[in-house]
């Protein structure tokens, strides 16, 4: 077992046929083997979208990505609503402001996300907005919204839905294009099970259709310099370490993959209960676990002696929850082993 041991939103550890697959040597980005890898990458990924759009590859974080949509989507002064329900859903309404777009907020409870009613009556009093940023996956709760009928609702009054999936992609199963959503956003260091590094960004047509609307300046985000060309270096080695991760993946198969992203959070919730700490997410998906321990529980001295003693890393809260939760992370792969150990060095910290 390597350690440090991740039990983080992200990163988590890269199972071994990854890193091998990442570790396979580089090969000219102005080649025909690039073209080629880039088409396999798109054809794997795109089921996990759940979708029959474009898959583009940035050599960026998860912030990267949702900053190429913002650029994209969006034009200076122009309206927009980002549905706030925790850290990176607030993220989405930072990158839009700082390039000069107007930004309403709709502000949900941050257990429980974002409502078909509480989109509905933002719609209503904010009728000249083009685009909707949502989260699906929110790293810094835990909760894991429901989109298709905010999708459905978005898609009737002909607006733009983008949505962050950077904690959600790989761990619960997506339909981009069933949901009415037209950009997804993710990140390589969760669910993908790949180094930190490489964002990954799903366009549908109408995601095309208001990029090419956008008059907001942008160089290395422009997505039309990146569907079918190599215009900069990649991440190459990510990029392999993704086709690894891909062939994972399906070799698996997606359903079995989601099945055991569920029992293993099963399996912390269930730890989490018998620890006498309470689940924050009242909607958790499969990836991370927010955790309210007991008033008084001293949680920096929990991640202390986990590391310390047990080579085990776990994270705090964020936000306004940042001193009264600490979130342990599951998102990627994780062994019978890890899972176990994991247990057992929890119950031994609180014992």
């Amino acid at each position: 077992m390597r350690k440090p041991l991740l039990f983080l939103p992200g990163p988590m550890q890269v199972p071994e046929q990854v890193r091998v697959a990442g570790d396979r040597p580089l090969f000219s980005h102005r080649s025909s083997q690039m073209s080629e890898l880039l088409s396999k990458l798109e054809a794997g990924c795109k089921p996990l979208f759940g979708t029959r759009g474009d898959i583009l590859f940035l050599a960026a974080s998860g912030t990267g990505s949702m900053e190429s949509a913002v650029v994209n989507l969006t034009s200076p002064g122009e309206e927009v609503i980002v549905i706030v329900g925790g850290t990176f859903a607030k993220r989405w309404a930072d990158i839009a402001m700082a390039y000069g777009v107007s930004v309403h907020t709709i502000d949900v409870d941050w257990r429980r996300g974002a409502t078909l009613a509480e989109v509905d009556r933002a719609l209503k009093q904010w009728p000249n907005a083009r685009v909707i940023f949502h989260t699906w996956s929110e790293s810094s709760t835990g909760v894991l919204n429901d989109m298709a009928e905010i999708g459905e609702l978005v898609r009737s009054q002909n607006k733009i839905f983008a949505v962050d999936a950077v904690s959600g992609l790989a761990v619960s199963p997506m339909a981009m294009d069933d949901w009415n959503i037209d950009v997804v956003v993710a990140g390589s260091q969760k669910g993908l099970m790949v180094s930190p590094g490489l964002g990954v960004v799903a366009i549908g047509a109408r995601g095309w259709e208001k990029a090419q609307q956008s008059n907001t300046l942008r160089f290395y985000f422009d997505w039309k310099k990146l569907k079918g060309a190599v215009p900069f270096t990649p991440a190459l080695s990510l990029l392999l370490e993704l086709d690894g991760a891909l062939d994972f993946i399906h070799a698996q198969g997606m359903d079995k993959i989601f099945a055991r992203r569920g029992r293993v959070a099963d399996q912390i919730r269930n730890l989490v209960h018998r620890s006498g700490m309470e689940i924050y997410a009242l909607k958790p998906g499969n990836g991370i676990t927010g955790v309210i321990p007991l008033k008084g529980f001293d949680i920096p001295a929990l991640r202390r002696r986990l590391e310390n003693d047990f080579g085990i890393q776990i994270a705090g809260g964020l936000g306004k929850i940042k001193d009264t939760t600490f979130r342990i992370g599951h998102v990627g792969h994780l062994t019978e082993e890890e899972v176990d150990y994991f247990i057992q060095s929890f119950e031994r910290c609180l014992a």
